[in-house]
């Protein structure tokens, strides 16, 4: 490996994690949110205040001689969105009905579907990565028992909806990956995706009008954290980790995610984990 591909390996690391560590306060945001408004609601309010931030970022960039708007081929990342905002409602309706312990835990069946499909496509995964796919498979066996039963309020149906956020995620990180792989700006790029992702929302807002608003100072505080930590932040830092390290590697550097959201669960939600859970959540 050559000096500058290792620099890109560290830099893109580097992005994953910034990445992860962002989305890792989505379920805290998220859970509070859900207290005061239904999972389209929570969707539309993210991106509505999530886009006009991006794009604050692109037009500065820009002024000081970045990249512009139309730098980069605008269209298929706008359809990435699109299909980015299928996987946050996905998201919102599966931590609607799910401990947020127990979703964060489950969505990690998507490295393993990432390491698959990449393998599809013709970009086999190395035999460490299936061994790190078998163990985190092990992991989430162990916690699906805990949502048959109901433990916390948990549902089969938050379970199916938590496992299609898994697949289409899984579908987004590979149509990504093929796209950033052009050398287009990563931040242009997130700023077109979030923009699909508010097109989403708004004909799914459509379709369950009426809309609503937070009702509370701290509804309000959530959702503009969710917009700009959870979504903006970490968007943009998820596209320059990928574009530097490839779906599969990229997919398993994000799995620092899990360890700091169960951190935040027991740290603000007050959540706690079974015995057979936190043995699932280790091997994840």
């Amino acid at each position: 490996m050559s000096r500058l591909e290792e620099h890109a390996k560290r830099s893109g690391i580097a992005w994953m994690v910034l990445s992860a560590t962002a989305y890792s306060m989505f379920t805290i945001f998220g859970k509070n949110v859900l207290e005061e408004l239904d999972a389209v609601d929570v969707l539309v309010w993210r991106f509505l205040l999530a886009v006009p931030l991006a794009w604050v970022v692109v037009v500065v960039r820009a002024r000081f001689g970045g990249p512009g708007p139309f730098s980069v081929a605008w269209l298929p990342r706008f359809t990435a969105g699109v299909l980015f905002g299928g996987v946050a409602w996905l998201a919102f309706a599966g931590l609607d009905q799910l401990p947020g312990a127990l979703y964060i835990v489950i969505i990690y069946t998507y490295p393993a579907m990432v390491a698959v499909g990449a393998t599809l496509l013709g970009r086999p995964a190395g035999r460490q990565v299936w061994v790190a796919v078998l163990i985190t498979l092990v992991g989430i066996a162990l916690t699906v028992p805990e949502v048959l039963d109901g433990a916390g309020g948990a549902t089969v149906v938050g379970l199916l909806f938590t496992l299609g956020n898994a697949l289409t995620y899984a579908a987004y990180v590979i149509y990504s990956e093929r796209l950033v792989t052009d050398g287009g700006d990563g931040l242009v790029a997130s700023a077109w995706s979030l923009t699909g992702s508010l097109a989403f929302a708004v004909v799914a807002a459509a379709v369950s009008w009426p809309m609503h608003a937070p009702t509370s100072l701290g509804g309000y505080g959530s959702a503009v954290g969710l917009a700009a930590i959870s979504t903006v932040l970490a968007s943009m830092a998820f596209f320059l980790g990928v574009r530097r390290l490839g779906p599969s590697s990229a997919a398993l550097v994000a799995t620092t995610e899990p360890v700091l959201t169960l951190i935040w669960v027991v740290l603000i939600l007050d959540e706690t984990l079974k015995p057979v859970q936190l043995v699932g959540a280790t091997l994840v």
